[in-house]
């Protein structure tokens, strides 16, 4: 596949403002590519060259791109610089220089998808003496042959700034389109039988696979008569269309499982082309390919969790720190042992006390855990802040100094694979009990001396044991609990929120005070003392259902002054260039700055209410209105831990306004 047609569809997907559209160009786009140049196409749009846990990076400077572009042009550097800032995108500043150029080169190649792929795959693994000027010239060669609109996207590539808009989900939804059959025989079956103008397009486009054709058929039959269509017709399409509907819906759920406990798209979309789906059983979780976490739900009472779970929960201390899973496995004698975080992260080399206490403790040849690592007082074992473990975060120098300023200790609460077995399907007291088993020398609660300990946990069947058990986990410094379900069918469910994780934390006692992790998607200019910064933070929740972003909240307050000075250079990367779309928010608020939804913040509040401004829940709840937040406050937590995908979603803020309702009225 020539570069030129990546770039071309990437121009066409900017373009794009709905996401059924966006899915219809990626569509497009795979079904030229066969099996590796469709695993490469997939990377390319995620801005990836391996999978996001094996932490390749091209970290290629814009300096360096400005000194390519100056070799293949001649133009002089200060007026690349000043094009760059001038544009406020390297992307356009790279297609407008290269479109300088005075004729076309005598001697140039055509880009390819493999060639600009193998060409960033070495620039990534280069490093050492001469790695600078051997990526410039690799960089050069390429800019060389390459158009104004290919040069617009290789720039936004190399220094990581495509933001094309398109999700995981997105992607799943194209590969599952491209699965799928029955495309071809609906066509040829409703194009023997369907005579009518309205409808043959349509019917003739199924073979394209796109989403437009099936949406635009359901639609029509769906109110034949205000098309002016056969009843008896209509009823015969609508029932073959969303025969075909229900197929795709079921390819896609499977793939989003299969996401969940590989998140490697690339490899998924390779095998897939190649194989088929069938060979995709043959994906099984995998020591050292991180699964995505499961998450919970929440509620306000003790009481209304026994409900949900049947009368019976298991309790677990909710610890505040930073999520774990853990990956082992002993070969000849040798431990190959990774953590990963919440963000599927290799963050293995921050905690080697931590890694070193596993190693020791495990008894088994492999297995998967997950915990909480948090940061603890070596000397009464109390829990010390969140904040501090963010000082080992990313850390390379002084980390035995820092081991001993901030020893953390890894609570283990899951085994999800153990000596071979996948257990992700197993009940929940079944997981409990092999992490016990495994680890037969750790304790519950926090041990001064030791890295490594167990969740506290307790079974309990009454109100009152389970308001005790929570009171105990305040005391010792926990945020508050985790209920799970001992229930036959309580697996733990990769990458998925629902009911059998419910938390419980002290703020979900009061009326009018909740915590909630927001999504950054737009800022306001600030005013008087905040002028020169963000006097504001347009906050969004995560809408599962579409996959978007969706509003609740104006933010200004809880900022400090290094608060202000930090956020505005945390966002910088995040801006749409204006008069670009704004992808994957859902708003009727126009920030000054839009940004793309990446940072998530902690923010506290004083209630949930309606609000006709903003998006989160729009009309579900109350026609013409969405939730919004009261008073919100910023907490000082920048949630780092947290994707954005992992943020409060909408229909937990449905959930908390009808439990605050619930609440007022008791």
């Amino acid at each position: 596949m020539l570069y030129s047609e990546l770039s071309e569809a990437y121009s066409r997907i900017e373009a794009q403002s709905s996401r059924l559209s966006m899915t219809d160009e990626l569509i497009d786009l795979l079904s030229r590519a066969n099996g590796p140049e469709r695993e490469m196409v997939i990377r390319l749009t995620k801005g990836e060259l391996r999978p996001g846990y094996e932490g390749v990076e091209l970290g290629i400077a814009e300096k360096l791109l400005d000194r390519a572009l100056y070799q293949v042009t001649l133009m002089p550097l200060d007026r690349i610089e000043e094009k760059r800032l001038l544009l406020g995108d390297v992307g356009l500043m790279a297609e407008d220089v290269i479109r300088t150029k005075k004729q076309a080169s005598l001697f140039s190649e055509p880009l390819t998808v493999e060639r600009v792929f193998r060409n960033l795959e070495r620039i990534s693994i280069k490093e050492g003496k001469d790695s600078q000027d051997l990526k410039l010239k690799i960089i050069a060669e390429m800019m060389h042959d390459s158009s104004p609109i290919e040069a617009r996207y290789l720039a936004r590539t190399m220094c990581q700034k495509l933001r094309l808009g398109i999700a995981d989900m997105t992607i799943i939804d194209a590969l599952a389109y491209l699965t799928t059959d029955g495309f071809e025989s609906l066509s040829d079956e409703l194009g023997a039988l369907v005579k009518h103008e309205r409808l043959e397009k349509d019917v003739r486009d199924l073979r394209s696979r796109r989403t437009a054709p099936i949406y635009d058929l359901e639609e029509l039959t769906s109110h034949p008569s205000k098309h002016g269509l056969d009843k008896a017709m209509a009823g015969m399409v609508l029932e073959r269309v969303r025969s075909l509907k229900e197929k795709i819906s079921s390819n896609r759920e499977f793939l989003v499982r299969l996401y969940n406990v590989h998140p490697d798209l690339g490899h998924i979309a390779r095998k897939l082309s190649e194989e088929g789906i069938e060979a995709l059983s043959t994906i099984k979780v995998t020591p050292g390919i991180p699964l995505r976490s499961m998450l919970g739900e929440r509620l306000r009472s003790i009481k209304d969790i026994l409900e949900k779970m049947g009368g019976e929960a298991a309790l677990e201390y909710k610890y505040d720190g930073l999520r774990v899973q853990a990956h082992m496995v002993k070969e000849d004698g040798k431990w190959r042992t990774k953590f990963f975080s919440r963000q599927l992260e290799d963050i293995t080399s921050q905690f080697p006390d931590v890694r070193k206490a596993l190693e020791g403790a495990f008894e088994g040849k492999d297995c998967i855990i997950e915990g909480e690592c948090v940061p603890v007082d070596p000397d009464t074992g109390e829990l010390l802040p969140f904040q501090l473990i963010s000082q080992r975060r990313g850390r390379k120098y002084d980390l035995d100094r820092m081991m001993k300023e901030v020893p953390v200790n890894l609570v283990l609460f899951d085994c999800l694979y153990l000596n071979g077995c996948d257990l992700t399907g197993s009940p929940y007291l079944k997981r409990r009990a092999s992490l016990e088993g495994a680890f037969p020398s750790i304790k519950e609660g926090m041990i001064p001396s030791a890295s490594v300990s167990l969740s506290v946990m307790r079974l309990v069947r009454s109100e009152a044991d389970g308001e005790s058990f929570f009171e105990s986990a305040l005391e010792v410094g926990c945020e508050g609990i985790m209920a799970k379900s001992t229930a036959v069918g309580s697996i733990y469910q990769a990458g998925s929120r629902g009911w059998l994780w419910i938390k419980y934390k002290k703020d979900y006692r009061s009326e009018i005070s909740d915590t909630l992790d927001l999504v950054v998607v737009g800022a306001f200019h600030g005013t008087g003392r905040r002028k020169g910064t963000y006097g504001a933070l347009l906050m969004a929740a995560y809408d599962t259902a579409s996959d978007t972003f969706v509003t609740t909240c104006k933010l200004g307050s809880g900022f400090n002054d290094e608060h202000l000075r930090q956020v505005p250079i945390m966002l910088e990367d995040l801006v749409v260039p204006k008069g670009g779309a704004w992808r994957r928010v859902r708003s009727r608020i126009e920030p000054d700055i839009r940004l793309n939804p990446k940072v998530v913040l902690e923010v506290l509040g004083s209630e949930i209410t309606f609000s006709p401004l903003h998006t989160c829940s729009m009309d579900r709840l109350k026609p013409g209105a969405g939730l919004s937040v009261r008073f919100p406050r910023f907490t000082g937590r920048f949630r780092n831990d947290k994707g954005p995908e992992q943020a409060t979603t909408a229909q937990e803020m449905e959930s908390m306004y009808s439990a605050q309702r619930r609440t007022v009225s008791d």
